[in-house]
């Protein structure tokens, strides 16, 4: 038989408990049987490195509680389910959170799992510890997230479900981005944490039907109702994340009040006055003294969040899509804007138009 897991002494251990064989199925499933072996902990451990799942350990709360702890004296972060009971059993996954969380590891910009414990009713998940943990949009001393580090979240986000969408055999949906669910570590590194609502499209096929996932502003319209899951879904949620970016929970109000007058998709009527009315959400200490090329790229950067969502007459293909344009617009901060200054490949044309003002440009790299 096969070792699945290593125990604290790094031996080979052999379980039928039924914890194990629900993770080992997800992973064959999720990984077409390709997996690393995940290191297994013991409830006891569990309990001593949160004391017991003391309230004081907690830094985050949603669906899941995310303690901070201490195992053989490194940090973690450990993530407990606390959804419904066993008689309302909920959409998320948690050994499907482990299996992809340890197929995605390795990208930079995915919470990096350490192992797990299936000693409680649903397993609980160790990560590496994220020393400025969940994403806010001020620091510890109140002031405003700067608008680069914004920019640098979104792409880095952008880049680890593009990577989620094109990696494997499978193309694997999140289902679950959203900014609760994006951690950053000592250095501002955003990092993506949830994979308990993925689910995998068949080979051949761009879509898949799944009625599972409980509906929220971060939860594509066009999945209401129908339980069509495709690559948009992911596309549209990211989009979502971003006008949280540039405008906080009012964005997300926004954006959910817009839907609820106008309905979805926008008709194309209603452009030009949604575009008005986003701009006096927008975030105004995101500039914190930033130069003019700011503004060219928070214009960007907000026509793109509204392609996500799909507005009037535009639509955004893929994630690869989205993440080449977040890195060109990065791209812009780091070259002269000399007008001698030719572009070194061909840009993405929903771009030209901004680059043409500051009259230069820059080749994009999709970074892996």
């Amino acid at each position: 038989m096969k070792c699945f897991f290593k125990t604290e002494s790094g031996e080979c251990k052999h379980s039928d408990k039924n914890g194990i064989s629900l993770l080992v199925e997800e992973l064959i499933a999720s990984s077409d049987g390709k997996y690393n072996p995940i290191r297994m902990f013991s409830s006891d451990q569990i309990i001593k490195a949160t004391n017991n799942f003391d309230a004081d350990h907690v830094i985050a709360k949603d669906r899941f509680t995310w303690y901070k702890g201490t195992i053989e004296e490194r940090k973690v972060l450990i993530k407990k389910w606390e959804g419904d009971n066993v008689f309302f059993p909920s959409p998320d996954n948690v050994y499907r959170d482990i299996a992809v969380l340890s197929m995605m590891s390795g990208h930079k910009n995915v919470l990096k799992l350490v192992g797990c414990c299936v000693e409680f009713y649903k397993p609980v998940v160790v990560c590496e510890y994220a020393e400025k943990g969940p994403l806010k949009l001020e620091d510890k001393d109140g002031d405003p997230l700067p608008w680069t580090a914004r920019l640098t979240i979104a792409k880095e986000i952008a880049n680890a479900v593009a990577y989620l969408h094109s990696a494997f055999p499978r193309v694997i949906i999140n289902r679950d981005i959203s900014p609760q669910n994006i951690f950053l570590d000592e250095y501002g590194t955003a990092k993506l944490s949830s994979f308990c609502l993925s689910i995998s499209i068949p080979e051949g096929q761009s879509s898949v039907i799944d009625d599972k996932v409980v509906h929220g502003i971060s939860t594509d319209p066009e999945y209401n109702g129908t339980g069509l899951v495709s690559e948009k879904f992911d596309v549209y949620s990211f989009g979502v994340t971003m006008l949280f970016l540039l405008g906080g929970e009012l964005g997300l109000v926004w954006l959910s009040a817009s839907i609820g007058q106008i309905g979805f998709p926008f008709p194309p009527a209603y452009a030009e006055d949604l575009i008005d009315q986003f701009r006096d959400v927008i975030d105004s200490s995101i500039w914190n003294g930033e130069n003019e090329l700011s503004g060219v790229q928070v214009e960007a950067f907000f026509e793109l969040a509204m392609r996500c969502i799909r507005f009037p007459g535009q639509d955004m293909r893929t994630m690869i899509d989205v993440a080449k344009e977040l890195k060109g617009l990065e791209d812009l901060s780091k070259t002269s804007i000399d007008s001698k200054h030719q572009p070194v490949t061909e840009l993405p044309k929903p771009l030209i138009k901004y680059i043409d003002v500051l009259g230069k440009g820059k080749g994009i790299l999709y970074e892996n």
